[in-house]
């Protein structure tokens, strides 16, 4: 069975390309991946390395730079070209079904699917509003034929039907066996000094909440003292000027012998062992991957209530979860968490024990007998045996 995998992202992976790419190596033997992306890039050489070739259909610039936020009537249209383009280059060979892998994707891969003749599936990893869900849901209830949600909250913000949820995946042997605490925290440069080390990890990003976990930080700090790092790069140019408040506002709290600023790191296992809790600050995060990674590694998590992982563990130990939009809940628990440093170590196993719901190998066969079943061919378990390089 041949799968045309589509997404708009060619230059820097994000938790959306790291999940695919998991599923992409655990597949089957019988299913061979083809990958078309709308830039070329990092992530492109990285999946050339990787699976092969990549096919580039060049998205326009008022596309590129449109965002859910800002989506619009122009970007739209112009996405109608690009479908066009995309679908000749599907027709162009023999697929069993196309897979799309982000939003613009989605879009634009669902109507080349059509076009072409090719049954569809969205793997969703957002949670959108406003014009964006519309756009978003429209075109997959229109022409795409299935869909895979990365949390339940992602299904209940399509509310469409033919929608399967399936975790974001883990090689959790990966977490296992960890640096020790010390050495961890020598090389991201962390002094050892005691004191519990509170970590934001991932893209930087306004909706990510950096700087909101900056203000928790300063009062959570006046509480029980603790270090705190920002773990993460901006991807995205109109990102920069963001993170250069981020680290003006570090500097107005008074906490710059507190923070430490680290790159993002392409093997986060120093950073969850140095790590002693993980905050998720975003708005309405769907399911995020560091988060995941952090409870397999034995780090509990303090994060909103509006999250995908609140939705998936909000109820297990190991996850904190505080009511949307209240910093001062958040700040009071952080507080309360870095002075019962014993207590926290007990919530790390907890969340690690918990975390097993996240093994790649299981979700796979969810994953592949979607794609069978859109394809009209029979389900089947998936091969042990995994045929590519690990990209993650």
């Amino acid at each position: 069975m041949r799968v045309a995998i589509v997404s708009h992202h060619g230059r820097a992976p994000a938790g959306a390309e790291f999940a695919l790419t998991t599923f992409v190596d655990r597949f089957p033997s019988d299913i061979e991946p083809a990958f078309f992306l709308f830039e070329d890039g990092a992530f492109a050489d990285q999946i050339r390395q990787n699976y092969g070739a990549v096919t580039i259909v060049e998205m326009s610039d008022r596309i590129a730079t449109s965002t859910r936020d800002n989506l619009t009537g122009g970007a739209v249209f112009g996405s109608l070209g690009l479908a066009s383009r995309l679908a000749r280059a599907l027709m162009a060979e023999r697929f069993d079904a196309v897979l799309t892998n982000s939003m613009k994707a989605h879009v634009v891969g669902s109507i080349a699917a059509k076009i072409a003749g090719i049954p569809c599936v969205n793997f969703v990893h957002d949670l959108p509003t406003g014009r964006a869900l519309f756009v978003l849901r429209e075109a997959s209830r229109l022409f795409a034929t299935e869909r895979l949600a990365c949390a339940p909250a992602v299904a209940r913000n399509l509310a469409l039907p033919h929608t399967t949820v399936v975790y974001t995946p883990l090689d959790l042997k990966r977490y296992r066996d960890l640096p020790p605490a010390g050495l961890a925290k020598r090389r991201l440069g962390i002094p050892d000094d005691g004191l519990p080390v509170v970590g934001l990890v991932g893209r930087v990003a306004r909706w990510k909440g950096q700087d909101r976990f900056v203000r928790i930080a300063a009062e959570a700090n006046r509480r029980a003292d603790a270090r705190y790092a920002i773990v993460g790069s901006p991807i995205f140019g109109c990102d920069e000027g963001y993170f250069g408040e981020v680290r003006a506002l570090v500097e107005r709290v008074g906490l710059n012998d507190r923070f430490h600023f680290i790159p993002w790191q392409s093997d986060p296992t120093d950073v969850y062992a140095a790590l002693d809790l993980l905050c998720n600050c975003s708005e309405r995060e769907p399911f995020a991957r560091v988060v995941c990674e952090a409870m397999a590694s034995g780090v509990s998590v303090v994060c909103f209530d509006d999250s995908g992982i609140c939705d998936a563990f909000g109820r297990a130990e190991g996850v904190t979860p505080i009511p949307a939009g209240d910093d001062g809940a958040f700040a009071m628990a952080l507080a309360a968490l870095c002075a019962d440093t014993l207590g926290t170590r007990g919530l790390g196993k907890a969340a690690a024990r918990a975390s097993q719901m996240l093994d790649a190998d299981a979700l796979t066969e969810t994953f592949a007998n979607v794609l069978y079943r859109v394809a009209g061919q029979t389900s089947r378990p998936p091969s042990p045996t995994v045929r590519y390089a690990s990209s993650t």
